[in-house]
This record gives structure tokens, sequence and C-alpha cells, in this order.
């Protein structure tokens, strides 16, 4: 049987080290990729110049852009070709909106996976070789992440499309000796997607901008196909959250400031999508108005920010109201 065609598609904004590691990476997978979407959220850091000197791009792109712009080259031997197409975005539209971007104009063009990933992971070399023998299992496939210290992410929640919230899984010791699990939910740092499940729910939505794009995307194509969720760490990821702080005997998470609005309001994104599926639950608002108020309190015990603490009660704000523009 022919090999099905896969393209990748990353997203890029002010990192352009850890992006050259990452498309490096993707130039030296054992399964060739026939092409390579870069989406360049108008990054200020010289991430063109340093495309340029490492011989991604040919052309730099024009400082005024009024709308995206797209570069295109072929690179490889004659046994193995990669089209890089490189899109320069006119302003910074999140990742939500670079992965639109990107998913559209992969999927126009026809190809038959599409491979996504933020900027800051990297693939093993045979990562995408693995991934594409559970193709067979599902339309969505994702690879698990190890760290530096050599540390994976475990595989001990699902997302309840009732409450809004992360569950336990339940049985936890059958699911560790398995090789894959299934999830209803997904991020942006390798999925595998067939263009089958993109005809069928679209393109990341962009109103996210930041944070939650990812997960809705898995959790729309758990409707039509199984999430396959590979145990084996097949990326590397390179940005680790800050050490966590223990809050009311419980381990919390240090959030970035954009995470502390983006987080808050974007669960009004995530419960208009619930509700369109038909499973939400009231009970949801008290959930998140609950981790609001944990937030709150971390915040001022920790944080002493008014600035955070603004920002946590404006996302909640602006979630009620449906206000979701770039704050």
């Amino acid at each position: 049987m022919e090999r099905q065609s896969v393209c990748a598609v990353v997203v890029t904004y002010n990192r352009k080290d850890l992006l050259l590691e990452c498309l490096n990476a993707l130039k030296g997978q054992t399964v060739p990729l026939d092409a390579i979407y870069l989406i360049d959220n108008a990054s200020t850091d010289e991430t063109p110049q340093s495309l340029l000197s490492s011989g991604f791009i040919d052309n730099l792109p024009h400082e005024a852009l009024t709308e995206p712009v797209q570069y295109h080259k072929t690179a490889g031997d004659a046994a193995a070709t990669t089209d890089i197409y490189y899109v320069r975005m006119h302003r910074n539209t999140g990742g939500a909106g670079g992965f639109h971007e990107g998913v559209k104009r992969a999927y126009e063009r026809g190809f038959q996976w599409l491979w996504l990933m933020d900027d800051d992971v990297e693939p093993v070399t045979e990562a995408l070789q693995t991934m594409l023998t559970y193709t067979a299992v599902g339309d969505c496939v994702l690879p698990n992440k190890k760290f530096a210290d050599g540390s994976v992410l475990t595989d001990d929640s699902y997302f309840s499309l009732s409450m809004g919230k992360m569950m336990p899984v339940r049985n936890g010791a059958f699911a560790e000796r398995c090789r894959f699990s299934f999830k209803n939910y997904a991020t942006f740092e390798g999925m595998l997607i067939s263009r089958r499940i993109v005809e069928q729910i679209g393109y990341p939505d962009r109103r996210f901008f930041y944070l939650g794009d990812d997960f809705v995307y898995g959790l729309m194509a758990s409707l039509y196909t199984n999430i396959v969720f590979i145990k084996d760490g097949l990326f590397y990821k390179k940005l680790k959250r800050q050490d966590a702080k223990s809050l009311m005997g419980r381990e919390s998470i240090r959030l970035k400031d954009m995470e502390i609005y983006y987080r808050v309001r974007n669960m009004f994104l995530i419960f208009e999508y619930m509700k369109k599926i038909g499973t939400f639950s009231p009970l949801a608002y008290i959930a998140l108005f609950t981790n609001v108020l944990k937030s709150a309190l971390g915040i001022v015990v920790y944080d002493r920010s008014p600035r955070r603490l603004y920002l946590l009660f404006k996302g909640l704000i602006d979630g009620i109201f449906k206000k979701f523009t770039k704050w």
C-alpha cells in the first residue's frame, strides 16, 4: 500500500533557537515528511534571519506586511524531498490563529495526514514512523512527551464533558500496562491527525488565541475517531512550567500572566463546545467559580500581585460576556 502523505505544521513565536532544533529533528525523521508548513506569528527575535542562515528559506520577508505571505522552498535529495512552506504572519494571531492558518493551508493543499506541533517540542528520530503504525487504531494519534530529566507525562486523567474539568482515570493500574490508551482531548505537541477528521471538525478556533484551542480540537476529534495516546516518550518537551507550590494541601501550578487570563476566559469557549454537543451541565459553572476562588487565594498568598488578581477576574468577566478578543 502506498504511504499516505504527511505534512508537519509548526507554529512559532520568538523562539528561534528552539524552532531550529524542532525543524532539524523533522528533517532527520526515519520516515521523510512530504512537507512542512511553518507559521511564523510575526516574531520579533530575528526568526527569519535564523531560518535564512540555516537554509530553511531563501528570502527574507518584507518588514511591513498587511496580510500573511507564503514562501516556498524544496529541500532534500533525489531520494526524498520535503517542501517547506514558510508563512510569515502580518501580526501575532496567537497559537490558535497560527494553527488555524497552518491546518487550513495544509488541508487545502491535499495532504492526508497533518502533524501539528509547537516550537518548543522536538520529535525523536523515529517518532513519525512509530506514530504511523497506530493510525489503524485511530485517525488522531498523540505522542507522550519526556523532559530533560527523563521523566514523562503521566496518563491519569480524562475530561468530563458534563463538568468541564479533568477527572482521574479509573483502574489506572490496568492502563499503565498498556502501550497506548484512548483520550478525549489533545495537545498541539505532536498531534497526528487525518484530513478525514479535519473535514468533519474544521480548523482550530482562532478565538482561543492562547490556551485551549488544541484541547477543544481533540475534544471534537474524539466524536469521530479514537484519539490514541502512545505511552512512549516520542517528543522532548523543552520548556517546563515553574515549580509548583502547595496550597491547602494540594499542589498548585504557577502560571504566567497570560495563562491566568486565558485559562479562565477560554473555559467559556470550551463550555460553548460542550453545549453544542449536548453534554454540558450547569454544575460546570460551580466547578469553574470554585477554581477561580482557589486561584485568587493562591495569588493573594504567594504573588501578592494586584495585576495578576485583576487578570484572573478580567478573564472571568470577559468569558461571561463572551468577549473573545485578544487582551
